[in-house]
């Protein structure tokens, strides 16, 4: 596993922290990594607490989830469009924002169908959620956890049960995007260079299926959570949106995944 330092110790430190989930391989925390990696920017990796109460991480950030990343005395980002910028200014090449207007605009409405509120990872979240209450045999300790997490999702039962659809939307957008590049020659979402958009697509397709136990080892149970066996959802997966994820960890990413 990755070394870690607490949050006191780095509140005293300058330069660049991210908040990370050790031994948890979040798709928006593995995408902040991601991204920084590319760009070859150094940085210190702090603890969050799973599942813990991160007194100190709220008071420091203003919440207690990860990723967060923090530069110097600036404040702390916690979104995926801000760490994405924060990158970018730090490191300016290789760019991984576009720089003719029409590709950045397909390129942030594609992201966002990712990241964003109700997106990919957002729903695939709502589906996990409403798996665990709507079990019989949940557990009462389950189920509190349950209700908790999805306070910060706008969890209902009628969310949940659509969720499936959104994802499978999302998926079917992804692949038809892709196979629009793969007929112009291009192996990328966004014209013929490595974007934002195929990092988070990377990183986020662990929610549908993980990369292999050798190339990113986690605890089973995250594994068995992550795989998809919903139908609706699995009626919207192409080899294709897999072949470009692992086209994206192999030629640009760490591997194995060090969490």
């Amino acid at each position: 596993m990755a070394e870690y330092i607490d949050v006191a110790q780095a509140r005293n430190m300058s330069g660049l922290r991210i908040v990370l989930s050790p031994g948890v391989p979040g798709p928006w925390s593995e995408a902040a990594k991601g991204i920084f990696y590319v760009k070859k920017f150094p940085y210190v990796k702090v603890r969050q607490e799973v599942g813990g109460p991160n007194l100190a991480l709220q008071e420091w950030t203003a919440q207690a989830t990860a990723p967060v990343t923090v530069w110097n005395d600036e404040p702390p980002r916690s979104t995926w469009i801000q760490q994405l910028f924060l990158a970018e200014r730090l490191a300016p090449s290789p760019s991984l924002i576009p720089a003719n207007i029409d590709e950045r605009i397909l390129m942030f409405g594609y992201s966002n169908e990712i990241c964003g509120e109700t997106g990919f990872g957002w729903s695939k979240r709502l589906m996990l959620i409403h798996a665990t209450l709507s079990d019989p045999n949940t557990n009462e300790a389950a189920r509190t956890s349950s209700l908790h997490f999805g306070k910060k999702y706008g969890y209902t039962p009628e969310a949940g049960a659509a969720a499936p659809a959104r994802v499978a939307q999302i998926l079917q957008v992804l692949n038809l995007r892709l196979e629009q590049q793969q007929r112009q020659g291009s192996k990328f979402f966004i014209g013929n260079q490595l974007s934002a958009l195929d990092i988070y697509w990377a990183a986020f397709a662990a929610l549908i299926q993980p990369l292999p136990q050798e190339l990113c080892p986690m605890p089973p149970a995250f594994r068995t959570r992550y795989t998809n066996t919903d139908p609706v959802v699995q009626a919207a997966v192409t080899p294709r949106l897999f072949e470009h994820r692992d086209f994206i960890y192999h030629e640009y990413l760490e591997l194995p995944i060090e969490l």
